[in-house]
């Protein structure tokens, strides 16, 4: 839908591996009413009213390999964040299973380590209208 007159997806790798850029994840939530706002990395952590937050998308750096050789090349890759029962969970697709982050300060120190890594951006997933108010601060 969002490049229709193209012959070659230009939202996803040429591999056909996935690898979608924002503009996917940012449609597929709209669908849902939700907003993925972009997270500026300049403002302090502190700041996120993390009631009013869904949950979290991180693009950040991840090395390449084929099997159990590690090829010396890196590749954005996306990964989510979510809060069960006052717990977040990494849900990065790489690993095994879900891995808990803990409560609310162990989630800032997680999105701070990556934040410090450079490369990464990270999203925060609001309810359409947390987004119009800017309530998610």
């Amino acid at each position: 839908r969002l490049a229709p007159d193209a012959r070659l997806n230009p939202h996803r790798s040429l591999l056909g591996t996935g690898n979608y850029d924002v503009n996917v994840i940012m449609a597929a939530l709209q669908s849902l009413e939700l907003a993925a706002v972009w997270w500026d990395k300049r403002r302090s952590l502190e700041r996120l009213a993390l009631g009013q937050i869904l949950g979290f998308i991180l693009n950040v750096p991840s090395h390449v390999s084929l099997g159990f050789v590690a090829l010396p090349l890196r590749r954005k890759h996306w990964l989510a964040v979510r809060q069960l029962h006052g717990t977040y969970y990494n849900l990065d697709s790489k690993l095994r299973a879900p891995v808990a982050i803990g409560g609310e300060a162990e989630l800032r120190a997680f999105l701070r380590d990556f934040l410090s890594q450079g490369l990464c951006e990270v999203f925060l997933v609001v309810p359409r209208a947390v987004e119009e108010a800017g309530a998610w601060l």
